[in-house]
């Protein structure tokens, strides 16, 4: 069994799904209090050593008022194997 298909191990699967409303992100913006935490992480690409700064667009969900996620049962993905994909 592949690790990530678990209900055990991963009680939330995490579909990278962001619904926001743009006005909220604009208000945001311009009040220059949207800061997002910068997580590096290092790489290598082509033999030579690099430094990828990322973002974690998920926890800026702190910043808007009345945020909620919302949890949708795992039965309502289709979950393949990688042999599975046509390529």
């Amino acid at each position: 069994m592949i690790l990530f298909k678990s209900k055990e191990k991963f009680k939330i699967f995490n579909t990278n799904n962001l619904w926001v409303n743009l006005n909220a992100i604009k208000r945001l913006v311009e009040a220059d209090v949207l800061k997002m935490e910068i997580i590096p992480n290092p790489k290598e690409v082509n033999g030579i050593k690099v430094l990828q700064l990322e973002t974690v667009v998920g926890a800026t969900i702190r910043f808007f008022d009345h945020a909620i996620g919302i949890n949708i049962p795992r039965s309502r993905f289709l979950i393949r194997l990688v042999h599975e994909f046509p390529f």
